[in-house]
């Protein structure tokens, strides 16, 4: 089967580390140009002091390796660490990167080059630090951080989006055998576990609702590749591997249902403080309705016959199979469900 997801994962981690690279080359550019400023404002000269070449060459070699090294082999990792302790770690380690270049440089210790290595581990300091603040926000939204940003939806508009509603089976059973606490924790390690098949498909986390999840796609981002598809069964496959530990720390083997469906939706923000984006629209309500058939046909994915005519399903290692039709209150014909298994799976 293709791993789209991974294929995802390196080009998102790309992504964020040209970002990275040109935030700081920006950002050196107008340290440069502030230098000089000051320069200039008490008549002294610029040269040998200011080099805008020089100076984007350094931050952009800085922002490949160090912000590249960060995004690739530290954020996930540092992801479930309390900011100011990820943080603390990253100074540390840039203190020894200062401290291991200054000694190959084999020069011996002035003023001028204790200065040297105290500005440069001041400002790499900063640098990471609103970086990895800017990633954590980015986290916090999802991938709607730039939309959120830029005000994209404070006037209600019209969209076609793919959803995704993920229901986990046995979950009123688990949470009384357990107990509260333990459910919780349960859950956190659950939403943590499916958060990358989501984000590494282009998938926005809509809703948390106790042991629901609601995810949704841009139509054309989530049929691309069959994003919303892949996301689905690449959760599942996680989650088996990951088994037999919620079997020895919780006592049960999680397993979730999904309902898919997709429609016009009317977009928005709303609220004053706490503002969230809210969708709105009969699409909604059926995917749920969708959804809640899963344990009734005896199957862990649903999908209606509108999705299905437009996914892009000829050439992939899904196979699809009818199971029948719902009627929905206030609806006149009835929606036409699919569920889709992998090509040589068993029953």
């Amino acid at each position: 089967m293709p791993q789209p997801a991974k294929i995802t994962k390196t080009r998102r981690r790309s992504r964020r580390t040209l970002r990275i690279t040109v935030i700081w080359a920006l950002l050196s550019l107008a340290l440069v140009f502030h230098d000089a400023t000051v320069l200039r404002a008490f008549g002294l000269s610029t040269e040998g002091f200011v080099n805008p070449v020089m100076a984007i060459t350094h931050a952009v070699a800085a922002g490949f390796l160090i912000g590249g090294a960060y995004v690739f082999l530290l954020h996930d990792r540092f992801r479930k660490l309390p900011f100011l302790a990820g943080y603390g770690i990253v100074v540390l380690l840039i203190a020894a990167g200062v401290c291991i270049a200054q000694w190959a440089r084999s020069a011996p210790a002035t003023a001028e080059i204790n200065w040297k290595m105290a500005s440069d581990f001041t400002l790499l300091a900063l640098l990471m630090g609103g970086t990895m603040l800017l990633l954590r926000l980015d986290d916090q939204f999802g991938n709607g951080t730039v939309g959120y940003f830029m005000d994209k939806y404070r006037k209600p508009r019209q969209e076609l989006r793919i959803f995704m509603f993920l229901d986990m089976r046995s979950s009123s059973v688990v949470a009384e055998t357990i107990g509260d606490t333990l459910y919780f924790r349960l859950l956190d390690e659950l939403y943590a576990d499916i958060t990358d098949p989501v984000v590494y498909s282009e998938g926005e986390i809509y809703q948390y609702v106790g042991d629901e999840i609601s995810v949704s796609w841009r139509l054309d981002r989530g049929i691309r590749n069959l994003r919303c598809i892949r996301c689905f069964f690449a959760i599942r496959e996680k989650l088996r591997n990951r088994a037999g530990h919620y079997r020895k720390t919780y006592g049960t083997e999680p397993v979730f249902k999904a309902g898919f469906h997709f429609g016009t939706v009317t977009s928005g923000e709303i609220g004053l403080v706490k503002r969230q984006t809210l969708f709105s629209g009969d699409v909604v309500n059926t995917t749920a309705h969708i959804q809640s058939r899963c344990n009734d046909l005896g199957v862990d994915n649903l999908l209606s016959k509108e999705l299905l005519d437009v996914l892009p399903l000829r050439t992939s290692p899904y196979q699809v199979k009818p199971v029948g039709s719902i009627l929905l209150k206030g609806k006149r014909m009835a929606v036409d469900l699919f569920t889709l298994s992998l090509m040589n799976e068993p029953d």
